[in-house]
């Protein structure tokens, strides 16, 4: 997903509707900046899963390329608001904030749900009542929509995502009360917070596998992991820190392959280029090594993860039926952002 603006959230009301015959059980929200290529494709995936309890929001963050324009044709569908929002995370964590779902899921606006997937996600958490959140296969496609491969994902365990995250985000379908017994997704982060989350999760819960692909994740050049690979790698390391105490050396590898891509020495002296890469990967294990004293951003950023954002008690249904939020301000409660 594109980056979102910065700038404090400064409230604003949320414009049109969701109809549903019914109290909303499933609660998504769809953060958004200038996503306008993809954002109806996305709005379209979430209405055709065809089902009458589900409220969808979206957080606009002041985009100025046309998918205003989308809104408001879908405004039958969905509830909402353009401005500046205080990033992507905190824009999801302000519409978790709004919902008065149940079950919550974030759908970023590059992204789409297959046919049936809220019906079978729904199952698979009802089949289970203690199950703090399902995750599912999905597919990688291009900005054109052709496919890349399947998302590689699997029915894993916590210790797994010290290797990778196998989670495949826009597959994850939440338990309002694991959220409010864990917390949001940390705005310290600005691309591994969904990572965190589940770690977060499994740390304390459970979250079950379901063997069916039921999204689409789109992987393109505008996309924040791919257009900012070293903080991410930075992100992990202190993840791996904070939760396992250390990173392996898989992520030393990735942190040192990335460098060599970008280092000029490969061109000019290939060994010396090895041995710089090799070195890189040494200090990356060190810098992130729980053992050892980190940076003073570093001690920050670590406190910040132990401080997430808390959610409060489910939002009232609305009198006036089918959980309508037109009206309601944008801003969060006290303790969210």
């Amino acid at each position: 997903m594109r980056g979102h603006s910065d700038e404090t959230d400064r409230g604003g009301a949320f414009a049109g509707a969701i109809r549903g015959a019914r109290r909303p059980r499933v609660s998504i929200i769809t953060p958004s900046l200038n996503q306008a290529p993809f954002l109806a494709r996305c709005l379209g995936s979430v209405h055709a899963q065809g089902r009458d309890d589900v409220e969808h929001i979206v957080m606009d963050g002041g985009s100025t390329d046309g998918s205003i324009d989308t809104l408001r044709d879908h405004e039958d569908r969905l509830a909402w608001r353009s401005g500046p929002d205080g990033g992507q995370v905190r824009a999801i964590n302000t519409g978790f904030a709004h919902a008065s779902g149940e079950l919550l899921m974030w759908l970023n606006a590059d992204d789409e749900l297959l046919e049936g997937a809220l019906d079978a996600l729904v199952a698979r958490l009802d089949a289970d009542p203690g199950a703090d959140a399902v995750y599912a296969r999905a597919r990688m496609v291009d900005e054109d929509g052709a496919l890349i491969r399947p998302y590689p994902t699997f029915d894993l365990r916590r210790e797994d995502l010290r290797r990778k995250c196998s989670i495949c985000q826009p597959t994850v379908l939440i338990r309002r009360t694991a959220l409010e017994r864990v917390g949001l997704a940390n705005p310290a982060l600005d691309i591994c917070f969904d990572y965190e989350l589940w770690l977060r999760l499994l740390a304390s819960g459970r979250m079950v596998f379901l063997d069916r692909e039921v999204a689409v994740t789109r992987q393109h050049d505008a996309t924040k992991t791919a257009s900012r690979r070293l903080r991410a790698l930075v992100e992990a390391g202190y993840l791996m820190r904070a939760h396992f105490g250390g990173p392996t050396w898989r992520w030393s590898a990735k942190w040192a392959a990335h460098r060599w891509a970008l280092s000029r020495w490969r061109f000019v002296t290939p060994i010396a280029g090895w041995w710089s890469a090799l070195a890189c990967a040494v200090r990356y294990r060190r810098r992130f090594d729980a053992s050892r004293p980190p940076s003073v951003l570093g001690a920050r950023l670590l406190a910040a993860l132990e401080r997430p954002p808390t959610l409060g008690p489910r939002r009232p249904a609305d009198d006036t039926g089918g959980g309508t939020i037109q009206g309601k301000p944008a801003s969060a409660p006290a303790g969210v952002v």
